[in-house]
C-alpha cells in the first residue's frame, strides 16, 4: 500500500514539476530561483515528500515527457489540485514581475485543461500574487 501512495505521489510531483518548467522557460530563461520556489511549492503546498520530488525529477521520468502530456494529465486530477497547479504555475510567472506571451499562452492552455472558469481563474491568479510577494517582498517596493 505505500508503495502505492508513493507512486501516486510521484506522478502529482511530476505533473507539477513540469508545468512548472514549462512556465519557468516560457520568457527564454531558467533562473535557479524559479527551480527552487517550485520545489518549495511542491512541499509546502502541494504537501509532497522529498522522496517523490527527487523521483519527478529523475531525467529516466520526467525528459519523456511533452507539454501535451502534461496537459493530459492534468485533466485527470481532481478540482482542488488542478487549482494548486495553476497558481503555483502563476506564482512562478509573477516571480520576475512580467508576463511574457508565451507565459501567458502557457497560463491559458493549462487553465483551458483544468477546466477553470474565469472566476476560478482569477482566484488562483491572486492567491498567486499573494505568493509571489511574500517570496519575494521587495517587489512590491519596485512596482510602486
Amino acid at each position: 500500500m505505500e508503495s502505492e501512495a508513493l507512486k501516486s505521489q510521484v506522478q502529482l510531483a511530476t505533473i507539477w514539476f513540469l508545468a512548472a518548467r514549462t512556465m519557468a522557460v516560457a520568457d527564454g530563461n531558467l533562473p535557479k530561483v524559479k527551480e527552487t520556489v517550485a520545489g518549495l511549492y511542491a512541499r509546502s503546498i502541494l504537501e509532497l515528500p522529498e522522496e517523490a520530488c527527487v523521483a519527478a525529477k529523475n531525467p529516466e521520468n520526467i525528459s519523456s515527457l511533452r507539454i501535451e502530456d502534461c496537459l493530459a494529465s492534468v485533466r485527470s486530477l481532481p478540482r482542488a489540485l488542478g487549482e494548486k497547479i495553476m497558481t503555483g504555475v502563476m506564482m512562478i510567472a509573477y516571480a520576475n514581475r512580467a508576463m511574457h506571451p508565451l507565459e501567458v499562452r502557457w497560463a491559458s492552455m493549462l487553465a483551458s485543461a483544468i477546466g477553470l472558469e474565469e472566476n476560478d481563474f482569477q482566484r488562483c491568479c491572486v492567491d498567486a500574487r499573494v505568493i509571489a510577494t511574500m517570496m519575494n517582498p521587495s517587489a512590491e517596493d519596485e512596482i510602486s
